[in-house]
């Protein structure tokens, strides 16, 4: 059992990652897989197909529609991969382990990625803001001789504090406004004429980033709830 990184608060539930149908937070966890590239029948065709790299591009950004290659329908029924529906989770599990994205539409994935269907007690997108928040202690847990591997049996050892799903929505609203003040200085900064006007935008966006990680990671661990987040930010 690896130590919790942070405190389950007491109206809180703490639950594993590893899924159950019965638990009502994971119903199912996979991976994808790739079809043989000596066959161009098993390419170019309509079914998005995801890798790590593409996610490891993301920033503020979790959600994904559209990916750098596609495979057919014949790729997908010979090969490991699974067509995953919209609203999975999915966490890269190896070169690196803890990129994170969610897929808009239907879509494959190759195998570096664990893919999470979540239950009724979970929203995706608290799972993935949860997952991207908490590299380190997944990195923890992920082992390999040559390189770092998530499993899904080390899915046991990755504890979540999972409060009510009201909760969930209230710091999920808190954490896309965080953002989006961070896209607006960002955007300021993009319409700025002034060098020196310039300069000190750019050190302001990075200071509320900063600020925007903290935060995110505090209303994460129930350590802040919303209703405080304004007076944070001041």
């Amino acid at each position: 059992m690896f130590k919790q990184p942070h405190k389950c608060p007491a109206s809180w539930k703490l639950v594993s990652l590893f899924p159950s149908r019965d638990s009502g937070v994971i119903l199912k966890a996979g991976s994808g897989g790739t079809p043989s590239t000596a066959q161009d029948d098993l390419w170019d065709g309509e079914i998005p197909w995801l890798t790590p790299k593409e996610v490891t591009k993301f920033r503020d950004n979790l959600y994904v529609s559209e990916t750098e290659r596609t495979i057919t329908q014949k790729g997908l029924q010979n090969s490991a991969a699974s067509l995953l529906a919209p609203g999975t989770v999915m966490l890269t599990k190896r070169a690196p382990v803890g990129a994170v994205a969610i897929n808009a539409i239907p879509m494959t994935t190759n195998q570096g990625f664990l893919n999470f269907a979540c239950g009724p007690l979970l929203r995706p997108l608290f799972l993935a803001f949860w997952l991207r928040l908490n590299v380190d202690y997944l990195q923890q847990i992920a082992n390999g001789s040559t390189y770092l591997e998530l499993y899904q049996n080390d899915l046991h050892d990755v504890h979540l504090s999972l409060p009510p799903i009201d909760v969930q929505d209230g710091i999920l609203h808190a954490a896309k406004s965080l953002q989006f003040l961070c896209l607006l200085a960002e955007a300021e900064q993009q319409l700025s004429d002034n060098v020196e006007r310039l300069r000190d935008l750019q050190g302001r966006t990075a200071r509320l980033r900063q600020r925007k990680d903290y935060l995110l990671r505090k209303l994460f661990l129930g350590e802040i709830v919303p209703a405080e987040l304004k007076r944070q930010i001041a």
